[in-house]
């Protein structure tokens, strides 16, 4: 029985793919504007509001690092000031204490010199005038008397200014300290303040980031599955048009497109196992060492991470030209974003380290893969075998 044409098979394939693919283009536009280029336009549009907000945020966050320049500024001039008053303070209670001591000395003489008085029943004056011997020793006589009360009242005055100076001392810089140390806690309420603030500004520096970054992660992967589904729609319309001769033939229609050459070797020169050494299975299998970069063997761009059995890195190139190539058991280095575009011989992952995926040991496997990373089988591993030999130098 022979099989139904292609055209048929293919056929709801093409408008399937063709709708989806018109839906994604059309964009806000279209009658549905829940589709897939509303949500791309619309992600856009957010990871341009994100990066608005965090470039704004500088500029927020400037003046604040001014004002609290200032606040330290003056924090470090006010905490000198408080240092300067402590000295003068600690001088100024040396000085009261030894104007205290002269006080007590002064009072101790005074009580003394009242002692003497009492004991030695000093004359009055009349008895000073009565006991005298002539005039002169009168006049001397009385002259003592009141240079000896002059000399007690000198000294009674005197300790009474130095208490009251002292006293008015102690009150002036115990104000000033207590005017310090309320500036002090000022300063240090508004630094808190500040810090708050800068903390708070920070906070909402990384929602933004991990909003943007989200948000960029979705619109990525739009983009990856508007590309696939772009390229599956025109190998359905090349297989449609008669390229290849399908999944009997000797070859399928992606992998016969790069029988034109320009296929670059995976791998840098001298750091993979010679072609004896090579084994097929779902696609190549090429031992290396770890970490050894994985090149991409043409143009094209990386649509996919991550393939059953091969590992969470894996990456998916679609070449320009047409086929997927799947870069199986990948380690995560070297690893570009899905949707960059990169050129043949550019570094686009690397081997991976261990065991990654169901492998044993660090290896490549390369083959040929459909749009959601499949390898395509055994039938194309002899075709990228053929491709590597010739590329392989």
């Amino acid at each position: 029985m022979r099989p139904p044409p292609i055209n048929r098979v293919l056929a709801p394939t093409l408008v399937a793919l063709a709708g989806a693919v018109a839906l994604m283009q059309a964009g806000p536009t279209a009658g549905a504007d829940s589709g897939s280029g509303s949500s791309a336009q619309s992600l856009r549009s957010q990871v341009q509001s994100l990066d608005s907000r965090l470039a704004a945020l500088p500029s927020r966050i400037g003046p604040l690092e001014a004002r609290l320049a200032s606040v330290q500024a003056a924090f470090q001039s006010d905490s000198a000031d408080l240092a300067a008053t402590t000295t003068r303070r600690a001088l100024a209670k040396r000085r009261l204490a030894a104007d205290q001591a002269s006080v007590r000395y002064a009072q101790a003489v005074l009580a003394r010199q009242l002692v003497a008085d009492y004991e030695a029943d000093e004359p009055d004056i009349v008895t000073v005038i009565l006991e005298s011997n002539g005039f002169a020793d009168l006049i001397e006589r009385l002259d003592f008397f009141k240079r000896v009360a002059q000399h007690n009242a000198d000294v009674a005055n005197r300790v009474r200014a130095a208490r009251i100076a002292v006293s008015t001392l102690a009150d002036q810089l115990g104000r000033l300290q207590q005017h310090q140390y309320a500036v002090t806690r000022s300063i240090f309420a508004q630094q808190s303040e500040l810090d708050t603030i800068r903390v708070r500004l920070v906070d909402e520096q990384i929602g933004l980031q991990d909003a943007r970054n989200r948000a960029a992660g979705q619109l990525h992967r739009l983009e990856a599955q508007r590309a696939a589904l772009a390229a599956a729609a025109a190998r359905a319309a090349r297989a449609q048009a008669g390229v290849g001769s399908g999944p009997s033939g000797a070859s399928s229609g992606p992998v016969q497109t790069l029988s034109g050459g320009g296929f670059v070797f995976p791998l840098p020169a001298g750091t993979a196992t010679p072609p004896s050494g090579w084994s097929l299975d779902q696609g190549v299998d090429i031992s290396a060492p770890a970490h050894t970069p994985e090149l991409a063997v043409g143009s094209g761009t990386i649509v996919l991470h991550g393939i059953g059995g091969f590992g969470p890195s894996a990456p998916v190139l679609h070449l320009d030209s047409g086929p997927y190539v799947y870069y199986g058991h990948a380690g995560p280095g070297n690893e570009l974003p899905i949707g960059t575009h990169v050129s043949a011989g550019q570094t686009i992952a690397e081997i991976g380290a261990g065991d990654v995926g169901i492998s044993t040991g660090p290896h490549l496997e390369i083959g040929f893969c459909d749009a959601s990373g499949s390898p395509l089988g055994g039938q194309t591993a002899s075709r990228m075998q053929a491709l590597l030999l010739g590329a392989y130098h």
